[in-house]
């Protein structure tokens, strides 16, 4: 039981081990993708000075913004500034004084005091103040005067200080006309007052000489407006959208030029660590669902590591493509995000293809701050290739995806122009771009790119079995050759086995390359297997060897055929089928011999069984049934469709007995209609009949 145990505990100790050490490199895969692709988009930010233009100096070429920005409009900005500061200045700051209003009535009190005691001693006031309002009124007016009584006297001092006061509440600013509005406000309250004229012009005399002003000029209080009505004018921010012209050939750099090509990242130093935390945080999210839903939608990528490098490659390497070609191309990511979402659709799936086009089509849209455009473009012409990805294989049909990609394309560049409100030059220049060349080169660049990338990663694709299938491959020459049995054994086992697979929507190119090599071992020892023999011209070896030799000899073509499909890399979904197609059958004919033999106790049934393991795919069950089949069918002296019928039906149940088919995902309906495609096909290929022809009749000398 401890040493049950311990192997338990061992083997959850490697287990646990080789999921985090998966769990590790899903992690590094995704913050290499997060970091690469972050950098990219930063890299006109971290990566200033590709054009390097100095203030005044003539342009060469036609630069065009890699992507919408905003700037700032010094000259406008400066300008704005200069007439809030002219505002300010004309409009000056005035400090209060607070006992302005107080000293104006005590003044007026002391003339009144100094006015009253003149005219009681009839001689001039001693005051100079008292002197000048008694001078500015009328002779008339003074004679009144001198007859007023005290109590009118008075009267008329309360009423100046009451015109006093109500003067002085309002603003009175020095050096400016408010002294003269004053005073005129103060003879019209006096003519309110005092219905006597002479009485008015009193009040009128005294109040428009006592009126001061109440507010005095502040310098200090003035500065300080002028600077904040420079500070409160913001700055003039514009936008300058992607592929607008920003400096063209021979026009001379000024300060908006640099400040355009500052904003855009090509030139300057300007580190926005804003924008670099935002990029970085959405690039994250971006990342995160690409990874996702390629963990809901394809599993097996997400479960192999290459596969996960190869995803995160195609999603940094296209958006450097991109960060390249964005200055010389106009919409270039139309080019480059079909081209990867194609041949992830093939390397990949179609369904890791569309998030993938998803994802760069966002990154393209922050490449370009925002550009909602751009994304529809690349996103809209990545969805039209993948309904296309059909038609990349064979060459024959490419022409299909040219047109519907290029009728696609031309759609996409006239709306989004047309909506831009781009001038009819400049849509017809991206639309001939878009149909001419990007349309075919995706399809070039496409097909380039999956046979570029499939054998490295280890991915089997049509193109590499179409490749692979080929009569002028190696090791299919060399079996034509050597085991020639063998050969046109294989090419019947791929007719039933291609039929076969169509009848349950399998993968029939899969299953016809898998059984064109299902029996590549035999070429280590071609004279052992009897449908060579009779065609190599050798008698049967067996029977000089014993059973279990013979059963050793027989077993071992599995692995031999599984190393040298290795050894000659074969895809490796072909060297599954060359290890599964026998499962863990039994080789009945020597097994039985052994038996019958001398010592038949001691004869086990595992010594002449297939090692393993089961099929795993149907295209792998599929060759199985089709080899068992055309194995057998050769012992039928005189096939009918009805012994052909039988034997088929009794190979498949014999197998589904026998437990072969336990770990692959063929249901009972897939397997009766492979059952029954496999006997009509054979029934057609063996109980054909011929028309006999007659004997040719004896001619005669000189006819």
């Amino acid at each position: 039981m401890s040493r049950a145990r311990s192997a338990r505990r061992a083997n959850g100790v490697r287990t646990w081990t080789a999921v985090g050490s998966l769990t590790w490199m899903r992690i590094g895969l995704s913050l290499f993708a997060w970091a690469g692709a972050g950098l990219i988009l930063l890299g006109y930010d971290l990566f200033p000075g590709r054009v390097s233009l100095r203030l005044g100096e003539r342009s060469t070429t036609l630069i065009r913004a890699p992507r919408t920005a905003q700037w700032i409009d010094l000259d406008e900005t400066e300008r704005l500034r200069r007439e809030a500061e002219q505002q300010a200045v004309e409009s000056p700051q005035y400090a209060t004084l607070p006992f302005a209003a107080a000293d104006a009535e005590k003044r007026l009190d002391g003339d009144f005091a100094s006015l009253t005691t003149a005219l009681a001693d009839d001689q001039a006031p001693s005051e100079v103040g008292a002197r000048r309002i008694l001078s500015a009124i009328p002779a008339e007016v003074r004679a009144w005067l001198k007859k007023a009584s005290p109590g009118h006297l008075k009267t008329l001092h309360q009423e100046a200080g009451e015109i006093i006061r109500l003067v002085m509440a309002q603003e009175i600013r020095e050096g400016t006309a408010d002294l003269e509005d004053a005073r005129r406000d103060g003879a019209k309250l006096a003519a309110e007052k005092e219905r006597n004229p002479k009485a008015a012009a009193v009040l009128t005399a005294l109040v428009t000489h006592e009126v001061a002003p109440n507010r005095r000029h502040d310098p200090r209080a003035t500065k300080a407006a002028i600077t904040e009505a420079r500070q409160r004018v913001q700055e003039v921010v514009r936008t300058i959208a992607a592929d607008y012209p920003i400096i063209f050939p021979g026009e001379r750099v000024t300060q908006q030029h640099l400040a355009m090509l500052q904003a855009v990242g090509l030139s300057g130093p300007g580190l926005n660590y804003r924008r670099i935390i935002s990029i970085g945080l959405i690039t994250a999210l971006i990342v995160g669902l690409l990874g996702a839903q390629t963990y809901r939608w394809q599993r097996r990528v997400y479960e192999r590591p290459k596969l996960l490098l190869l995803l995160s490659l195609l999603l940094v390497v296209a958006l450097f493509v991109i960060n390249l070609l964005a200055l010389s191309l106009p919409n270039a990511w139309m080019l480059v995000v079909p081209t990867a979402a194609l041949i992830a659709a093939v390397l990949l799936g179609e369904a890791v293809a569309l998030t993938l086009a998803l994802a760069l089509s966002l990154m393209v849209g922050l490449m370009v701050n925002g550009g909602l455009i751009a994304t529809l473009l690349s996103l809209g012409s990545s969805a039209i290739a993948l309904t296309c990805v059909s038609y990349l294989w064979p060459i024959s049909r490419l022409r299909w995806i040219v047109g519907i990609l290029a009728a696609a394309n031309l759609t996409l560049v006239a709306a989004t122009g047309f909506l831009q409100s781009q001038q009819l030059a400049a849509v017809v220049r991206e639309a001939g771009l878009a149909v001419v060349l990007y349309s075919p080169a995706v399809a070039a660049l496409s097909l380039g790119g999956i046979f570029l990338l499939q054998r490295p990663f280890g991915i089997t694709t049509h193109m590499g079995l179409l490749e692979v299938s080929s009569p002028q491959h190696p090791l299919l020459r060399r079996m034509q050759a050597e085991a020639p049995g063998t050969y046109y054994a294989s090419l019947m086992v791929a007719d039933l086995a291609d039929a076969g697979a169509r009848a349950v929507e399998a993968d029939a190119l899969l299953a016809r390359v898998g059984a064109l090599y299902h029996d590549l071992g035999k070429l280590q020892r071609p004279t052992f297997f009897v449908e060579n023999q009779g065609l190599l011209g050798i008698e049967n070896v067996h029977d000089r060897l014993s059973s279990s030799l013979s059963g050793l000899v027989i077993l071992s073509h599995v692995k031999d055929g599984v190393e040298m499909a290795r050894r000659h890399r074969l895809p490796q979904e072909v060297t599954d089928i060359i290890e599964q197609h026998h499962g863990k059958t039994l080789v009945s004919f020597f097994y039985q011999r052994a038996l019958s033999g001398e010592r038949p106790e001691s004869v086990t049934e595992d010594h002449y069984r297939y090692p393993g393991p089961l099929p795993q795919t149907k295209e792998a069950a599929i060759v199985m049934l089709a080899d068992s089949v055309q194995a057998a069918a050769k012992s039928l002296a005189e096939p009918t469709p009805q012994r052909v019928q039988q034997l088929v039906s009794d190979i498949t149940r014999d197998r589904m007995v026998d437990g072969q088919f336990q770990e692959c995902d063929l249901t009972f309906r897939d397997i009766a209609a492979v059952e029954a495609t496999i006997a009509r096909l054979l029934t057609a290929l063996l109980c054909h009949t011929r028309i006999e022809y007659p004997e040719p009749a004896a001619v005669g000398p000189g006819v």
